[in-house]
């Protein structure tokens, strides 16, 4: 790859660091410094006020607004409107003075400038000397109590005599940059209190915060509530300011602004009475929880140790499945790029994490897609076809994206939900979950696929026209193979669960139409897969072997991002491919295929590969482990764990690429650790990097902790509870708590 990475944070297994502060890199570290707990999420942007270029984002999962798309000339079946996560409230709203002066790292003068996110304990905090005293700023996000935020502030007088004076409160004025403009209107203002309502959808935040200091006054300005406080400091003193900050969403309509405010009222007053102390404590007992259970470790090399703990912690932060409504987003509560979308990713990439990590935050990825099945059934309709046909990119589970070729074209989105359901229950056996709400799922995106597909006049296959697969650098082709693939699997997935529940809960069975399960058995049957059994290549879709050529190493690094530098047709005149295509199926149905099949694939595919996608070095790292392919395998394994860490896309300052995260997971995990869940119980086969002396990871397996050490020439697998049947190269084992050892 021609990219390269920026150092620039300290490394360290546990921390995120940085020394002396640099307004170039401000808004790559707003971004590296973000919290949140799924529910709300902030950017590292400081408490106090900032002259300089910042994005002061504030987020809350699901709260969004609403615009029109429009087109020179619509079409039948082109979304019309788009929804986006936008920018709430500040609030850590700040404004510190000392004897008059205010605090501006634009303009004021500080020394020792350090911040530092501490992983272990879910705690960002920054201190600096400025005028003559030592500040030390303390921020979390609880993972507790979703609707708690909490600021602490410690004032040391190294030299400085007088009064400090700190404004603070809840601010709803931040513009949404993405529009440039603001979105809120005010409900309710009062001493400490602040609610506002979004313009067109019509949903509301109520902000309440208290402090442990007495306010000298309170007062509110158009969109804000603020209050005063100010104390004396002379020399050697400490002084310490904490703020409880609650922040309660409405997205109900129904509920009226009195009956909002009075909740909010009722609710805040409970959750201010708690200590910032307490708070504290239930969040870092939160945290260390995650790592005593589920951490990975890397021995000999902190900074794949320190990436892919910055990858687990964000993925956490993000979503840890407490509201099934919620999804996530793919820069998470980080930024404003890709409004807070959800795409296909979280069922392919960001799943596998969550069912090894915590099953209930898997199902509930899948649970968002049948609480949104109405509307992917209205789209099917205005599609010209049956079933239910997932967006492209959403929050409210309606299609948001304004580009025609991906939210029409990108069909594999639906078969991704179908896979879901397969790969959720083919490895945590919830056929409870599979009989109520899966079997839904399958029937209607089978469905969709024997209505959007058609047969070939010449061969008499089925196939699936007119589509762009994950590689979007090839629009409207024709039998996509990995999309056909995914189809053929899921159109018999879905016939094998109809017949099993015939026989165990016929009452279940979604309703069907005579001879739907015979029609998508024919279908899967006769599906179009192109093979060349001579070369052992599958083609990426028709014709893509008569495509010009193009040798990607020869592209300058001054023609990329490709789709900002090349004109935009030029993109589909080639061979060149954005992303992991057919090596994705080869992935995901890994047992389906041969070794050769995978190292043909693997050495045509990844020489016309970009990666212009923060998805893509993971795949290919995975799969160059399995070949034997060792340092490709860590050398994008590195890239992937440090994408944002290291800026190696220089575009970090937009937020965080949460689903690379689950990427990088992945190549620790499916990578060297060799794992496979494509079949009824879990295989590995794994491998160490030479650059490692070890490493250990840590899986939650239908309830139980199965551990993965491997150092020197051996792995060793020990399960903390019954004893359940592991392949381990090749060969299966009864793995329980007295483990079972074997060589690589």
């Amino acid at each position: 790859m021609a990219k390269e990475a920026i150092k620039y944070y300290g490394v360290d297994p546990w921390k995120i660091t940085e020394t002396g502060f640099n307004p170039e890199r401000g808004r790559v570290s707003e971004s590296i410094f973000s919290l949140g707990n799924e529910y709300m999420g902030t950017r590292g942007y400081f408490d106090e006020v900032y002259s300089g270029d910042s994005l002061k984002g504030s987020y809350f999962n699901g709260v969004w607004e609403e615009k029109p798309i429009t087109y020179f000339e619509h079409f039948k079946g082109l979304s019309e409107r788009c929804c986006f996560m936008i920018n709430a409230n500040n609030w850590i709203y700040t404004r510190i003075f000392a004897n008059g002066e205010e605090l501006d790292l634009a303009k004021c003068r500080v020394e020792d400038f350090y911040r530092e996110l501490d992983m272990k304990r879910g705690i960002v905090t920054r201190s600096f000397v400025w005028n003559g005293i030592k500040l030390t700023f303390e921020r979390f996000i609880s993972m507790t109590e979703r609707t708690v935020a909490a600021q602490k502030i410690t004032f040391t007088s190294v030299g400085f005599e007088g009064t400090v004076k700190i404004v603070a409160g809840s601010d709803f004025t931040p513009i949404h940059e993405e529009e440039n403009r603001n979105f809120w209107h005010e409900v309710f203002k009062g001493d400490g209190i602040i609610a506002a309502r979004t313009e067109s959808s019509g949903q509301r935040i109520y902000s309440a915060y208290e402090a442990n200091i007495k306010a000298d006054r309170f007062f509110t300005e158009e969109k804000k509530s603020c209050a005063e406080y100010s104390f004396k400091l002379s020399n050697g003193e400490t002084e310490t300011f904490e703020r409880l900050s609650v922040n309660i969403t409405e997205k109900d309509k129904t509920v009226t602004d009195d009956d909002f405010i009075k909740n909010g009222n009722e609710k805040s007053a409970k959750l201010l009475k708690v200590s910032y102390d307490k708070y504290k404590a239930d969040h870092e007992k939160f945290w260390s929880d995650v790592w005593n259970t589920l951490d990975i470790t890397i021995d000999g090399d902190e900074e794949n140790q320190q990436g892919v703990r910055f990858c687990i912690f964000n993925l956490h932060q993000t979503y840890h499945g407490e509201d099934g409504s919620l999804n996530v987003g793919a820069k998470g509560l980080t930024g404003e790029k890709y409004s807070g979308w959800t795409f296909w990713d979280s069922e392919t990439y960001c799943l596998p994490f969550y069912m090894f990590n915590n099953p209930q935050a898997a199902k509930n990825l899948i649970m968002y897609r049948y609480n949104t099945l109405q509307q992917a059934l209205d789209r099917a309709v205005e599609q010209d076809t049956k079933g239910a046909c997932f967006p492209m990119v959403t929050i409210d589970g309606t299609e948001s994206c304004g580009v025609w070729q991906h939210g029409n074209l990108e069909i594999h989105v639906t078969a991704a939900i179908a896979y879901a359901v397969w790969h959720y229950v083919t490895n945590l056996k919830d056929k409870d979950f599979l009989y109520d709400y899966g079997a839904r799922l399958l029937v209607e995106t089978s469905r969709y696929f024997a209505s959007r597909g058609g047969f070939s006049p010449k061969t008499g296959e089925y196939g699936l026209y007119g589509v762009m697969g994950p590689d979007e650098f090839h629009m409207m082709v024709n039998n996509n193979t990995y999309t056909n693939y995914m189809v053929k699997k899921m159109f018999n997935y879905t016939v094998d669960v109809i017949n099993e529940m015939k026989r165990e809960c016929p009452e279940k069975i979604p309703q069907l139409d005579d001879g739907e399960l015979e029609d998508w058995s024919f279908k899967a049957d006769k599906m179009r897969i192109n093979y060349d059994e001579e070369t052992e290549l599958f083609e990426q879709h028709d014709g893509y072997f008569d495509l010009p050529h193009i040798d990607i190493n020869s592209i300058s690094p001054d023609r990329v991002p490709i789709y900002k530098y090349w004109a935009y047709d030029s993109i589909f005149r080639v061979n060149m491919i954005k992303q992991p295509d057919v090596l994705l199926m080869l992935f995901f149905f890994s047992k389906d295929f041969t070794m050769k099949q995978k190292e043909a694939n693997y050495d045509y595919y990844e020489a016309r590969c970009f990666h212009e996608s923060s998805l893509s070095p993971s795949i290919h790292s995975i799969l160059a482990s399995e070949i034997g392919k060792d340092e490709k395998a860590y050398e994008y394994a590195k890239y992937a764990s440090r994408l944002d860490l290291d800026d190696y896309n220089r575009n970090t300052h937009q937020g965080l690429h949460i689903t690379s995260c689950a990427a990088a997971w992945m190549n620790i995990v499916y990578g060297f650790g060799g794992m496979r869940s494509d079949d009824d119980i879990l295989s590995f086969k794994p491998t160490k990097p030479v650059q490692w002396k070890g490493y250990q990871f840590k899986i939650l397996y239908r309830g139980k902790i199965l551990t993965v050490d491997v150092r020197g020439g051996k792995a060793r697998f020990t399960l903390d509870g019954e004893a359940e049947p592991i392949r381990i190269c090749g060969k299966e084992y009864s793995v329980g708590r007295e483990g079972v050892e074997v060589e690589i």
